[in-house]
């Protein structure tokens, strides 16, 4: 039986063990939380719930209305004097988000920003219930930032959808989305 440490972000370690063909959705069971209340991070990554167990040391990143429990970081509408930042953020990482559509949607409170330090690291677009972009600071990844702004975003509607690339899928997995793929395309759509 092998056993994992697990740290439990914000709480304590604890140590778990499991057989030796668990899941990361059974360690997540064995420690009392659902995959929509918590997710696991092996090496600073979200890994998918059905992927069976391949490392002793993971960090647990618990959900929580209004965002993810990731130390210091927390998710405010953005401002129009976030516009710069927010752009940065996205440009960083290679979306292909429109400034003047992000200045819009700033206004109709459709953008949130993930802040850590009194600095924004992260940046989610919505147009309704879907996700239009959400991207974080490069050094953030894998620390609970993109998931404490897709927690922040479906907390207060029914549904969130996305279309996204499949390198991005294991993130999108370990918040709950339904995926499937789009016919016709290699790109992949999630519901929450």
């Amino acid at each position: 039986m092998p056993t994992v440490r697990a740290d439990v972000v914000g709480e304590e370690t604890q140590e778990v063990s499991l057989d030796a063909d668990a899941t990361y959705g059974d360690l997540l069971a064995e420690l009392d939380f659902s995959p929509h209340e918590a997710t696991v991070l092996v090496d600073d990554s979200p890994v998918p719930e059905d992927r069976r167990v391949d490392h002793d040391e993971v960090r647990i990143l618990r959900l929580v209305k209004g965002g993810a429990v990731a130390d210091g970081v927390s998710v405010r509408a953005a401002t129009p004097e976030d516009h710069l930042d927010v752009m940065r953020i996205l440009d960083g990482a290679m979306l292909d988000v429109d400034a003047a559509t992000v200045r819009d949607r700033i206004g109709t409170g459709e953008v949130s920003v993930a802040i850590l330090d009194d600095r924004v690291v992260g940046a989610l677009v919505r147009d309704g219930d879907r996700v239009a972009a959400v991207a974080t600071r490069k050094r953030r990844r894998g620390q609970g930032v993109g998931t404490a702004l897709v927690s922040a975003a479906a907390a207060d509607r029914d549904r969130l959808v996305a279309e996204f690339d499949p390198r991005v899928r294991p993130f999108y997995e370990s918040l709950g989305f339904d995926i499937e793929p789009i016919a016709g395309s290699d790109r992949l759509s999630g519901r929450l």
